[in-house]
C-alpha cells in the first residue's frame, strides 16, 4: 500500500461524511496501492474486468482475477481473488468477478450512509447488482472526486515520477544521437523503446508523438513509415509509464542542413517556442491560477505573429499521462507546491512544420525545479 495516500484517502472520506467506497478506476488502485496493472494487450478476456475495490471501516478489499490477486496482495492490499483463467468451464469471468464483490457487500447489506461509487468505469450490471445488495444506502457517483487529493504528490510519488523522467531524457538523447536522413520514422521509434526496455529490464508502456518533416504542423501522432528527409523538422513527444507512473517530456530536432529560407523560419519557431517555456517556467509558483498560466504562454505565442497552438499549455501528470491541474483556458485551479506539472508551448505553420519543447516541473513553495534535463 502507499500509506500517505491511504492516509489522505480515508482523510477524505471521514471528512466528506462518506460511510464507504467503491472503487473501479485502474489509477485509483495504482494511487492507493502502487500496483500497476499491465496494459500493453488492453482488456483481458480472463478477467472480469478492472479490479474492484470496496472501501469502509479503514479497511479495502480488492477483488481482482486470480492472475492479477497475487501481485496486487504483494502491496499489502487485502485481496479476494476469483477464477480468470480456465479450461475446466466457460470464460464467465464478469459473472464470477460479480459474484466475489457480492459476497464482499454481504456483511455490508445493512449500511445505511453514502457510497461513494467511480461510475465511469464500472459496467452497469454491477451497479444494479450493487444497489440490490445495498439497499439502504445512497450511491454517490465519484469518479472525479480525488482530482485535486491525487494533483498533490507524495515523497515516493516524486521518486516514480522521477524514474519516469528519466527515462523521457533518455529517450531524447537517443533520438537526438541516430537522427539521419533515410531513417523511417517508426524504425527510430522500434530502435528507442528497444533501448529503454533494454535500459529496465522490462517492458514499457510507451505513448508518443514522433513525427518528420510537414506533418509536424499537425501537432503531432504516431510514427509512420515516413522515410525522413534532410531538412525536416523532428517532433519527439514520449511518454512512459514506469511502475504505473508516467513520465512526459518533448523536444524538436531537424534532420540535417534545410535550406537557408526554411532554416531561418524553423529557428524562429524553434526559439519561440524556447523562449514562452522558459518564460513559464520562471512565472510557476503556488497560488498562480493555471487559466492565467496558460494565458501567458498562448498569448506569447500570438502576439510573435503566429496562430496559438490548439492543444493545452500543459498538464499534471502522476498514475494517469494527463491529470490535473490542467493547463488551459477555463481552469481556475491554482498551483500548490508538490504538483508535478508539464509546460508544452508550440509552434505549427502548415507547409513549413511545428516545434514543440516541453518540460517537467515541481511547484515549490517559492517557484518550481525543473525536472528534466533533455533541453
Amino acid at each position: 500500500m502507499q500509506s500517505a495516500n491511504w492516509d489522505r484517502f480515508r482523510d477524505y472520506l471521514r471528512t466528506r461524511g462518506i460511510a464507504a467506497a467503491l472503487l473501479s478506476n485502474p489509477a485509483t488502485l495504482t494511487w492507493l496501492t502502487g500496483y500497476a496493472p499491465p496494459i500493453q494487450t488492453g482488456p483481458s478476456p480472463f478477467e472480469g474486468g478492472p479490479a474492484l475495490a470496496w472501501v469502509r471501516d479503514n479497511d479495502m478489499i480488492v477483488i481482482a482475477s486470480d492472475a492479477e490477486a497475487p501481485a496486487i496482495a504483494a502491496t499489502g492490499a487485502n485481496t479476494r481473488a476469483y477464477t480468470g483463467y480456465t479450461i475446466d468451464e466457460p470464460l464467465s469471468c464478469a459473472e464470477r468477478q460479480l459474484a466475489a464483490l457480492l459476497e464482499t457487500l454481504e456483511p455490508h447489506a445493512g449500511l445505511s450512509g453514502t457510497v461513494a461509487v467511480e461510475l465511469n468505469s464500472l459496467p452497469a450490471a454491477v451497479l444494479d447488482a450493487v444497489r440490490a445488495a445495498l439497499p439502504n444506502a445512497t450511491l454517490h457517483p465519484h469518479d472525479n472526486g480525488l482530482n485535486n487529493l491525487r494533483a498533490i504528490k507524495t515523497a515516493d510519488e516524486l521518486n516514480k515520477i522521477r524514474a519516469a523522467l528519466r527515462l523521457c531524457d533518455m529517450a531524447q538523447a537517443f533520438v537526438r544521437e541516430r537522427l539521419q536522413a533515410g531513417l523511417r520514422e517508426i524504425e527510430l521509434w522500434g530502435q528507442m523503446k528497444a533501448h529503454l526496455e533494454a535500459d529496465i529490464n522490462q517492458r514499457l508502456p510507451l505513448l508518443a508523438d514522433l513525427v518528420g518533416g510537414l506533418r509536424t504542423a499537425e501537432v503531432g501522432g504516431p510514427p509512420t513509415g515516413y522515410v525522413l528527409q534532410d531538412g525536416d523538422p523532428l517532433i519527439l513527444d514520449v511518454v512512459p509509464r514506469l511502475d504505473g507512473y508516467w513520465g512526459d517530456n518533448a523536444a524538436t530536432y531537424f534532420v540535417g542542413e534545410p535550406s537557408a529560407q526554411l532554416r531561418a523560419q524553423l529557428r524562429a519557431m524553434y526559439n519561440l517556442s524556447r523562449d514562452t517555456l522558459y518564460r513559464g517556467i520562471e512565472a510557476v509558483k503556488p497560488g498562480l491560477k493555471a487559466r492565467d498560466l496558460d494565458h501567458m504562454l498562448r498569448s506569447a505565442i500570438r502576439d510573435a505573429g503566429y496562430q496559438p497552438y490548439p492543444h493545452h499549455s500543459g498538464h499534471g501528470i502522476g498514475v494517469t499521462f494527463h491529470e490535473e491541474p490542467r493547463i488551459v483556458p477555463y481552469n481556475d485551479m491554482a498551483l500548490q507546491a508538490g504538483m508535478v506539472i508539464l509546460l508544452e508551448p508550440g509552434v505549427y505553420v502548415p507547409g513549413v512544420g511545428g516545434v514543440r519543447l516541453e518540460h517537467a516541473l515541481l511547484v515549490t513553495p517559492d517557484g518550481c525545479d525543473v525536472l528534466t534535463r533533455h533541453l
